[in-house]
């Protein structure tokens, strides 16, 4: 009996042993070999080869497997016949971290939207960081709190010397300079993939070429990238670029020039010779490369007054300054200030390190820094302003008065960019919507002046057409020059916006692929996503490829 019982107990765990490895087999090959399968799509991978059929099997976030015909189960299969996929763009030069900043702008909609799924941020010389918080915080905040695209940063040349020297026009002492290689430093050390500079920004304008070369250098040291907006994109284009070139060299840094064109009618075709200047630097095995937006128009705010600034002031009139506002908030105590500061800024609860900087201004740097930033004179300026209107008005009542007013406008426009290149955008005659100053005039047979000045009165907005088409079409032509929009993360939908925060990607490909012909669907893909990738040192991003992160677009 105990002999068969032993052999009762023996049979049945062998019998419950087998129900498990079976119930385990069976619940494996249950399972989905993917997450993500898509079949039937028309692929263009990043590489210059044209487009093919495939399907691609995603597992986690890395394409696992790209071929003809893939076998298997997944999550979730999209049927994508009639339908490109590629990889998602890489946005070389934005600034949305500004926007970032607030929890509901965090999802950069109108990047996703046009398939951007990695953006780089703190550029122009300007970052949050260490301002108002450190690299490392701003990195592990996002990461906590989540946001849409990918996001690399760069330390602002021009926030770390204002942070050292306030906006001091000039060079830095060698304590100083030795205090920005730290900042630098630091920020490379918490995650920062390299620095940027806005040479045409205050403070970074007042920067020689040695102080950007020896802060460069700590950048290079890390392995990490220099992306410039250079100081000075009209006649001095060629200047510029040998700037940074020689600082390319002096520094042994890979270095990268931001939105890269010439603006202003008689400064184009100057970009011919200054390409020639990069591939001549790029011939002796210097890292160089550019990006560009396809538009003619530029800046954040792309409208511009039709009437010049000293044109607007004429002489005599006492307007409101700087030093008026610094009188205004300079009775204040160092507490008022920054209590007055608390209720006005964006960049709330305050960090600890935005603490530390306030207080490390001095007396005159805190008036100026929170008395500015609260009250500008840009709010007295312009034809909405009643009293800057009414003198206006008075002046043109005088005919010698107008007749020089209307020519001193007339004058700018042509300078600048030619009456028929100045279109208006905006304005309550709707008529006029989408016209130039030019053929507005030749409508009212009148001056180009006169009619600049009406259009301004009446509150129109103008867009100047900066770039030459010409121009553009020969930058997006080289194999170094990548894609950045220089767009922002606005309220969605709110303000009068460059319309490249919108559709940068997919405006390069409508017209200068599809309607004008200028590059390849090929070329424009690489140009926004592998060239991208390879620009800022990341192989497993911007293909379409086996063991590669799964960012994609369709």
């Amino acid at each position: 009996m105990k002999l068969k019982a032993f052999w009762q107990v023996k049979f049945f765990l062998l019998f419950v042993l087998c129900l498990v490895f079976s119930a385990g087999f069976f619940l494996q090959s249950s399972l989905p070999d993917y997450d993500l399968l898509i079949t039937k799509a028309t692929v263009v991978d990043g590489t210059l080869q044209p487009p093919y059929q495939a399907d691609v099997a995603v597992k986690g976030d890395l394409i696992v497997e790209v071929a003809k015909k893939i076998k298997g189960t997944a999550k979730r299969t999209i049927n994508a016949r009639g339908l490109y996929l590629t990889p998602g763009f890489i946005d070389l030069h934005t600034h949305v971290d500004r926007g970032m900043y607030f929890p509901e702008n965090r999802a950069c909609l109108n990047y996703l939207k046009q398939g951007v799924t990695t953006v780089v941020v703190g550029q122009c010389g300007s970052s949050a960081w260490p301002i108002f918080e450190k690299a490392e915080d701003q990195i592990k905040r996002w990461r906590e709190e989540g946001i849409g695209p990918n996001a690399a940063l760069l330390i602002g040349h021009g926030t770390v010397r204002r942070l050292v020297m306030g906006d001091e026009n000039r060079a830095p002492t060698p304590v100083e300079l030795g205090r920005m290689k730290e900042l630098v430093r630091e920020a490379m050390e918490q995650g920062a993939y390299g620095m940027s500079t806005g040479l045409i920004y205050l403070p970074g304008r007042y920067a020689k070429t040695d102080e950007v070369i020896e802060l460069a250098k700590v950048v290079a040291s890390y392995g990490g990238i220099y992306h410039t907006h250079i100081r000075n994109e009209r006649d001095q284009l060629l200047e510029a670029v040998k700037e940074a070139i020689e600082i390319a060299e002096k520094a042994g840094v890979q270095t990268h020039i931001s939105h890269f064109k010439v603006m202003g009618r008689k400064n184009w075709g100057l970009v011919r010779q200054a390409c020639e200047l990069i591939e001549k630097a790029r011939a002796r095995d210097l890292e160089i490369t550019a990006d560009q937006y396809p538009f003619r128009f530029s800046s954040g705010y792309p409208y511009r007054s039709l009437i010049p600034i000293s044109t607007w002031r004429g002489e005599g009139q006492e307007r409101l300054t700087n030093r008026d506002i610094d009188n205004i908030f300079g009775h204040l105590s160092d507490k008022e200030l920054i209590d007055l500061y608390q209720k006005t800024t964006p960049y709330i609860p305050f960090h600890e390190h935005h603490w530390q900087f306030l207080r490390s201004l001095s007396r005159e740097r805190l008036v100026q820094y929170i008395g500015r930033s609260i009250l500008s004179t840009e709010y007295f300026q312009g034809p909405e302003n009643p009293r800057e209107r009414m003198f206006f008005y008075k002046r043109l009542q005088d005919p010698q008065e107008a007749a020089k007013i209307y020519q001193e406008v007339e004058n700018y426009i042509e300078e600048l960019v030619g009456a028929e290149n100045f279109i208006v955008g905006v304005c309550v005659e709707k008529k006029y919507e989408g016209r130039s100053i030019r053929e507005i005039a030749t409508m009212k047979k009148q001056s180009v002046g006169k009619t600049a000045v009406e259009l301004e009165m009446m509150g129109a907005k103008c867009i100047p057409l900066q770039m030459s088409e010409k121009d553009i079409e020969y930058i997006m032509e080289k194999e170094w020059v990548g894609t950045g929009s220089d767009g922002v993360a606005p309220f969605y939908g709110i303000g009068l916006t460059h319309i490249r925060s919108y559709s940068t990607f997919l405006h390069k490909i409508k017209k200068y692929v599809l309607e004008r012909k200028t590059i390849s669907l090929p070329q424009a893909i690489r140009s926004q996503t592998a060239l991208a990738a390879e620009i800022m040192g990341w192989p497993d991003r911007g293909r379409i490829k086996k063991g590669a992160k799964a960012d994609t677009i369709k």
